[in-house]
C-alpha cells in the first residue's frame, strides 16, 4: 500500500501515484519563484497622458514630466523617444528617479503637436517593457474662469477645427469639443475657436484649463473667510456670518487654484477671466457691487491665487456687465475692471459688453452670446492675447521707447535694453551703468541729462525689466541672466556701477549684496534700501512666494540694510542723492540707515540730502553732478 499527501493508492495504480508524486513535487517547488516571475512585464505611464498640452518655457520647446510604473520586472534605467510619421526618433536615456516599480523622469521637447511619446524601461541592456502615449504636445495653456460666458452656456455648441486644442478638468485631458469639462453649462464656448486661432498664428498645441461656474458673482471666487457687508444675488457659494456680514465658502477659489497647481509651477501662460454680470445692476440694488468693492475683491482673488500656487501667473480681465438690450453695462463694474489694467494687477482683455445683436442668444434678447458671438468673442480674446503672447515668445520684437536712442532686446523671455557709449573703446570691455527699475516708461526723460553724460563718456546704459520683483529670488536670478549676456555675449565690463531710482535701489541691492565681486559702485536716487520701510513685507511677500510671517522670520537673509558686509569687503563704494521729507521712502530708514551701517563696516558712502525734497522729480535729483561724476569715475575705474 502506497500514500502520497495522505491519499490511499490501490497497487493497481502505481503507475498513476508516480504522476501524482511528480505533480506534488512540481506544486512544492512553485512557492519558492515569485509569480510576478511568471507575468509578461508592463509598463504604465501616468505622465503624460493622451492630448495633454505641456507649456512651453521657450519659443522652441518645453519640459515635460515622464512617469510611471512597472509590474513583472525590475528596471535600472528609462529612455523616451518622439515619432513623427516619417520615421522614429533616437532612443534618449533619461536622468531617472527609479525606486519599489515606480520612475519619473524629465524630458525636453520641441514645441508642436501631436507628438507620438514611446517610453521603455530597461534593465541593463535588455528592454523590459515599452508604452506609448499617442498626442503629447508643447504650446500654450490657459486657464479661464469667471461666469457664464466664461464656461458651456453659449447657444451652438463648438468644437476645433485644428484637432489642436485640448481640454484639462483637473484629472483628465482630451480634445476641446464642446462643452468643455471642468466648467458650468452644457453648451457652447469661446475655447475651441480662440484655442484654433492661437494654434494656427503660433503653430503649437494649445490647451485650456475650463473654471467657470456660471452666475457667479467676484465674492464667490473669494479664499474661504474672506468678508463683505452684502451678498451676491445668489448665496450658494457664500454664507452669513452672525455680525451681519457674509463670507465666501472658498469653493470656487480652491477648485480654481486646486488646477492650476496640478500644471506645476509656471505650468500655463495666463489667467483669462470673464466676469462682471452678477455683480452689475442687480435686481435688488444692495446685492449690486460697488465697483471699488470690484476691484479690490478681483484684485484679492488675484494677488492670493498668485500666492496659493508659488507663482505670479499673468491675469487677463475682460470688461464685462452686459444683461440685456437696454442693460447693456455697467460704467462702474467697468472702470473697476479697467483699474486694475491701470494698475498693473492684469492685462488687459476684450471688451464683451461691445458684442450685441446678433451675437447674444434669441436673437438678440439674451445674456449669452450665440454661434456666430461666441466665434466673435474668441476673435476678441485673440486680438489681445497675441501680440502679448508675440512678446513673451521672442516672436516679435520687443516694443521700449528710451530716453536716448538704444537697442531693445529679450533675455530670458523679459525686455531689456542697451544705450550704447559715444565713441567706445571697441578693443576693450564696454564700461556701463545699470539702470533699475526698467519698467513700461522707465526709464524715462528725467534720465535723459544724466544718461548723456555717461554716453558722451564712453560708458554704455543697460537694464532688463524685471517686474514688481521686490529685490527677490526670480527678479535676481533674471539681473543674473542679462549679466552674463551682457559680459559673455556682448563684451561688457565685468564690474558695472548700478544706479537705482527708488524701488529700483532695493533690486539692485538685493542682487549686489549676493554678486559683490561684480560690482563697480552703487549710486541710488532716494532708492529704497530697506523692505519694512518698502513696499512693506505684506506687500513684498507674494514676489518672494511667502506669507507675511515666512518673509518676516527670514527677512534679514534678504533686505538690504542687513546684507552690506559683502559689499563693504569688496569695498565697493556708494553714492545716494536722498531728499529730507521723503515720506514713501524716508531718509532714515533707507538711506541713511545705510550710511550708518556700511561706515560701522569700514565701507565709503557719500550721501546728499538736499533740504525741503521728497519723493518727487525735482530736477536736481535727476541733474545731479555728484551722481554724475560718482558713476562715470567708478565705471572707468571698474573697466
Amino acid at each position: 500500500m502506497s500514500r502520497v499527501e495522505g491519499d490511499y493508492i490501490s497497487p493497481g495504480n502505481r503507475k498513476d501515484s508516480r504522476v501524482i508524486r511528480r505533480t506534488a513535487l512540481l506544486i512544492a517547488v512553485l512557492p519558492i519563484f515569485p509569480l510576478a516571475v511568471l507575468q509578461a512585464p508592463s509598463l504604465t505611464l501616468t505622465s503624460p497622458v493622451d492630448y495633454q498640452v505641456i507649456q512651453r518655457t521657450s519659443k522652441d520647446g518645453g519640459v515635460i514630466s515622464i512617469a510611471g510604473t512597472l509590474a513583472g520586472a525590475g528596471a535600472t534605467s528609462v529612455e523616451a523617444r518622439i515619432a513623427d510619421a516619417t520615421r522614429k526618433g533616437e532612443w534618449k536615456r533619461l536622468e531617472a528617479r527609479i525606486s519599489d516599480g515606480s520612475f519619473q523622469a524629465a524630458m525636453t521637447l520641441p514645441v508642436g503637436g501631436w507628438h507620438p511619446l514611446e517610453v521603455r524601461v530597461l534593465d541593463g541592456d535588455r528592454v523590459m517593457a515599452e508604452s506609448t502615449v499617442g498626442h503629447v504636445g508643447v504650446g500654450e495653456v490657459f486657464v479661464v474662469a469667471g461666469q457664464s460666458n466664461s464656461a458651456n452656456h453659449g447657444e451652438e455648441k463648438q468644437k476645433t477645427a485644428t484637432g489642436l486644442v485640448a481640454a484639462f478638468d483637473g484629472e483628465h485631458w482630451r480634445l476641446a469639443n464642446d462643452p468643455q469639462p471642468g466648467a458650468s453649462g452644457g453648451g457652447g464656448s469661446f475655447m475651441p475657436p480662440l484655442g484654433d486661432a492661437l494654434a494656427v498664428r503660433f503653430k503649437v498645441p494649445v490647451g485650456f484649463v475650463p473654471c467657470g461656474i456660471g452666475a457667479t458673482s467676484v465674492r464667490e471666487w473669494l479664499p474661504a473667510g474672506a468678508r463683505f457687508p452684502n451678498p451676491p444675488t445668489l448665496v450658494g457659494r457664500v454664507r452669513p456670518l452672525p455680525e451681519g456680514e457674509w463670507e465666501s465658502n472658498g469653493q470656487a477659489f480652491a477648485t480654481l487654484t486646486g488646477r492650476m497647481k496640478k500644471l506645476g509651477r509656471n505650468g500655463f501662460r495666463a489667467v483669462l477671466w470673464h466676469q462682471g454680470e452678477s455683480d452689475a445692476n442687480q435686481k435688488d440694488p444692495s446685492r449690486t457691487l460697488p465697483g471699488d468693492l470690484y476691484r479690490k475683491y478681483l484684485e484679492q482673488v488675484i494677488r492670493d491665487s498668485r500666492r496659493e500656487i508659488g507663482w505670479e501667473a499673468p491675469w487677463f480681465v475682460a470688461q464685462v456687465s452686459y444683461h440685456v438690450p437696454g442693460d447693456e453695462a455697467s460704467a462702474d463694474i467697468r472702470a473697476a475692471q479697467k483699474a486694475l489694467w491701470d494698475g498693473g494687477i492684469a492685462l488687459e482683455g476684450p471688451d464683451s459688453d461691445a458684442l450685441k445683436g446678433d451675437l447674444r442668444e434669441r436673437k438678440g434678447q439674451g445674456v449669452h452670446f450665440s454661434g456666430k458671438g461666441l466665434r466673435e468673442h474668441a476673435a476678441r480674446w485673440a486680438e489681445k492675447i497675441a501680440p502679448w503672447l508675440e512678446k513673451q515668445t521672442g516672436t516679435a520684437a520687443p516694443d521700449k521707447k528710451l530716453p536716448l536712442p538704444g537697442e531693445v532686446f529679450l533675455v530670458e523671455q523679459r525686455v531689456a535694453f542697451v544705450i550704447p557709449a559715444e565713441n567706445g573703446n571697441p578693443a576693450g570691455p564696454v564700461p556701463w551703468v545699470w539702470y533699475a527699475p526698467t519698467l513700461p516708461g522707465l526709464p524715462g526723460n528725467e534720465e535723459r541729462w544724466m544718461f548723456e553724460k555717461f554716453t558722451k563718456a564712453g560708458i554704455a546704459v543697460a537694464g532688463i525689466d524685471v517686474g514688481e520683483s521686490y529685490g527677490s529670488p526670480d527678479g535676481r536670478a533674471l539681473y543674473s541672466a542679462l549679466y552674463r549676456e551682457l559680459t559673455g555675449k556682448r563684451g561688457f565690463a565685468a564690474r558695472p556701477v548700478l544706479l537705482g531710482r527708488s524701488r529700483g535701489g532695493l533690486m539692485t541691492l538685493c542682487w549686489a549684496a549676493e554678486n559683490a565681486d561684480k560690482v563697480g559702485g552703487f549710486a541710488g536716487i532716494y532708492p529704497v534700501c530697506n523692505i519694512l520701510s518698502y513696499p512693506g513685507v505684506a506687500k513684498a511677500c507674494g514676489a518672494y512666494h511667502m506669507t507675511p510671517e515666512q518673509l518676516t522670520a527670514r527677512l534679514s537673509e534678504h533686505n538690504p540694510i542687513d546684507r552690506l558686509e559683502a559689499l563693504a569687503r569688496a569695498k565697493v563704494p556708494l553714492f545716494a542723492i536722498h531728499g529730507d521729507v521723503d515720506k514713501p521712502v524716508p531718509l532714515e530708514a533707507n538711506s541713511g540707515e545705510v550710511k550708518k551701517r556700511y561706515e560701522a563696516l569700514g565701507g565709503r558712502v557719500h550721501l546728499v540730502v538736499p533740504q525741503g525734497q521728497g519723493h518727487n522729480m525735482w530736477a536736481g535729483f535727476f541733474q545731479c553732478a555728484e551722481l554724475a561724476d560718482f558713476v562715470i569715475r567708478n565705471a572707468k575705474r571698474a573697466d
